[in-house]
């Protein structure tokens, strides 16, 4: 039986190491945190997985929170000038739920869920020294967290790489739900300011709360969240951006309160490629997934959704590898293969961050349209789909064309 060992806990590597587990591997997770600590902990993100990425997680019985929590089936998308003037409506049913559940929630139960399917949990930091122990010790070593000393084993692939700095400023906090959002994902773009997104989300507590995201284009009159200290700060900011730029919805967070001090942050990612072999000074090699390869701005909402593909298929191709070992070649193969896939994610996201006449104009022809909005929202959900005709002007004009619409790009 060969030997994993799969450092970091998060979304990525949970999943590659149960699904590795019912296949009949050994596998050693390590994480810095119990699961008890990390569900007390801050809350990390609020990613919202879409109907590919939840289909994943039901084949490995992960599924646990589909009878509490329905999620989102309608999308409303307002599209706004500078001032917050409305410019287009854009709204549809989903074709298929998608799901915010707090990480906490969602990690802490899938780490006891590991451990009771005999699958070996070491709560205990892993240095670039113990990933040499490591690799003597286990015939592949996967590295799935995605800051620190153990990423930056990890070269930048600036061929892949567009962007030295972050896109967008973010902050996310969670605050009750309105009756208004129990079922419905809302983005509101502002040009030249950011986005706005409210969603519900299954919490820790096990109810339904709110969560709201604001996207601030760095220095833009939305950049405003330096120095937040807590809860209250920030919805007091939030509130405020919420008044001045989208006052219709003032009135749905007016009397909002935070759920509680640990649910909110503040902070920006550069988005960025790694290569996906690290090699150690001992010539030994690892490989990383998820963030630690693929980090994307999170304007596209596709960071959670990227990993548990990409754990899926190195799941796959480990099963299928049998006894021949897994060294670098093997690793960058993977790695080209999920290319051809998140290739796609890479130019969605950046598109989103400078959207161009292209885009605006399926905006339009969504605003009128209800089967280009279906085509738009199923590219979320599998990028590739969107390609050529989302990205290139002559593409997107035949494509509008076929639809009967009379929108130039």
């Amino acid at each position: 039986m060969k030997k994993i060992a799969i450092i970091g806990a998060g979304q990525a590597g949970l999943y590659l190491g149960l699904s590795l587990i019912d296949a009949g591997y050994s596998v050693t997770i390590y994480s810095d945190r119990t699961p008890d600590e990390l569900l007390k902990s801050r809350i990390p993100a609020t990613p919202t997985l879409f109907p590919d990425a939840l289909a994943l997680e039901k084949k490995v019985d992960l599924n646990f929170w589909d009878e509490n929590f329905l999620g989102c089936h309608k999308y409303f998308n307002k599209i706004c000038d500078s001032q917050g003037n409305i410019n287009l409506n854009i709204s549809a049913d989903l074709e298929q739920p998608w799901k915010a559940i707090d990480p906490r929630l969602k990690l802490s139960v899938w780490m006891e869920e590991f451990t009771r399917r005999a699958g070996n949990l070491v709560v205990r930091k892993i240095t670039i020294e113990d990933l040499e122990k490591c690799y003597q010790k286990y015939d592949l070593v996967v590295v799935s967290v995605g800051k620190g000393d153990l990423a930056r084993l990890f070269e930048r692939d600036e061929q892949k790489s567009k962007y030295q700095k972050p896109q967008r400023h973010v902050a996310v906090m969670l605050t009750e739900l309105e009756p208004m959002y129990w079922d419905a994902f809302e983005v509101i773009n502002i040009a030249g300011v950011g986005e706005i997104v409210q969603y519900p989300l299954f919490d820790r507590e096990g109810i339904l709360v709110r969560g709201i995201s604001i996207e601030a284009i760095p220095n833009g009159p939305i950049d405003v969240f330096s120095g937040i200290k807590n809860a209250g700060e920030l919805l007091t900011v939030i509130q405020g951006i919420i008044k001045q730029f989208v006052p219709w919805n003032y009135e749905y967070i007016r009397d909002a309160e935070a759920i509680d001090d640990s649910s909110w942050l503040c902070g920006a990612i550069t988005p960025k490629v790694r290569k996906p072999v690290g090699r150690l000074e001992s010539g030994g090699v690892v490989m990383g997934i998820g963030d630690v390869v693929i980090l994307n701005d999170p304007i596209a909402a596709q960071g959670a959704n990227n990993a548990i593909k990409m754990a899926d298929l190195v799941a796959r191709r480990i099963i299928e590898r049998g006894k021949e070992s897994f060294d670098r070649f093997w690793m960058q193969q993977v790695f080209d293969e999920f290319w051809e896939y998140s290739q796609y994610v890479n130019l969605l996201s950046d598109f989103l961050l400078s959207p161009g006449d292209t885009v605006q104009s399926i905006s339009r022809a969504m605003a009128e349209n209800p089967e280009v909005t279906k085509d738009v929202l199923n590219g979320f959900n599998h990028p590739p789909s969107l390609y050529p005709w989302y990205f290139d002007p002559e593409a997107a004009r035949e494509y509008l064309e076929s639809k009967k619409i009379a929108v130039y790009c």
